[in-house]
C-alpha cells in the first residue's frame, strides 16, 4: 500500500496555505487528518530557543 503522504503533493500540506486547499477540495480533510496522525512525535529532536522580550518603550525607533 502506498503511504498517503507520498500521494499528497508535499505543497498541500504546507500548514500555511492547507487550510486554502482544504476548502477549495483539492485535499481532504480526514486524508489529512490521518496523515498529521501518522506522523511520528519529534519533540525531542527540537532545538530549546531563549527569547528575551522588552516592552514598547524599550524598542528603539522604527525603521
Amino acid at each position: 500500500m502506498a503511504d498517503k503522504q507520498h500521494d499528497l503533493p508535499m505543497k498541500y500540506l504546507d500548514r500555511r496555505v492547507v487550510e486554502r486547499y482544504l476548502k477549495k477540495g483539492l485535499i481532504d480533510e480526514k486524508e489529512y487528518a490521518r496523515l498529521l496522525k501518522s506522523l511520528p512525535d519529534l519533540a525531542e529532536k527540537a532545538a530549546k530557543v531563549e527569547t528575551d522580550f522588552s516592552s514598547a518603550d524599550e524598542l528603539g525607533p522604527a525603521r
